[in-house]
């Protein structure tokens, strides 16, 4: 394991943007990330080497990746565009949903998925400071989460972001995978958006939460998940 993770303590108790981990690190390697548990358990190729300068996470998934830089190496249009595609690959390889490129006074933010900077739903683009502290900062990675994708750059207005395509799709995954009758995976939609929604909230945390039940799935199996949360 990481000497920086080891001496900090990051593994057990790291520090919290939200309800989200935030690990400001910058000497530990993707490798050491994944065997701390940290990040998803997968082939990184290349990019196992890479150290990111801090992560946004929420297990199993990271929500984002930060570059540091000082104000001198952002300065100029041509600076801007190279520090962004500098760590671009490792956002990529980490399928972070947002990367945020910063001097502490100024912050760019990056759809990894195009490389392109994140736009306001009025076409500006996004220009807030990044702080790990300021929950307008939570707020916005929320909001980008819920509205960039592969080919769309820009934040949706609130009333656009329409939930009912996206219940129909996993109402008819479940349907079909699980051969039940429609009561049955109807119950079984509802149980499970309320899992997620109670988690969010904060109501349902720790063991008893949405994403640590997903977080076990990274590195065991159907039925010793299954066998944990009996005992619980």
């Amino acid at each position: 394991m990481s000497e920086e993770l080891i001496q900090r303590n990051l593994v057990e108790a790291p520090e919290k943007m939200g309800d989200w981990n935030f690990y400001n690190i910058g000497a530990t390697t993707l490798k050491a990330l994944k065997n701390a548990k940290i990040i998803p358990n997968r082939d990184y190729a290349e990019f196992e080497g890479k150290k990111p300068d801090a992560l946004i996470v929420k297990k199993p998934l990271v929500i984002a990746a930060i570059e540091y830089k000082t104000p001198q190496e952002l300065r100029t249009k041509t600076q801007i565009a190279k520090a962004i595609v500098q760590e671009l690959g490792t956002a990529r390889a980490l399928q972070a949903r947002v990367y945020i490129i910063t001097d502490g006074k100024k912050s760019f933010w990056v759809n990894p998925s195009t490389g392109n900077e994140i736009l306001q739903e009025d076409g500006s683009k996004v220009t807030l400071n990044f702080d790990k502290n300021n929950t307008e900062c939570i707020a916005l990675i929320s909001k980008i989460r819920s509205s960039i994708n592969a080919t769309n750059d820009q934040l949706k207005v609130v009333a656009m972001v329409d939930p009912l395509p996206l219940a129909e799709r996993v109402w008819q995954d479940l349907w079909s995978v699980s051969g039940a009758t429609p009561e049955n995976c109807l119950y079984t939609f509802v149980e499970i958006f309320i899992f997620k929604y109670l988690s969010d909230l904060g109501v349902l945390k720790g063991l008893h939460s949405f994403y640590d039940l997903l977080g076990r799935y990274s590195g065991n199996n159907e039925n010793e998940v299954l066998n944990t949360f009996r005992h619980l």
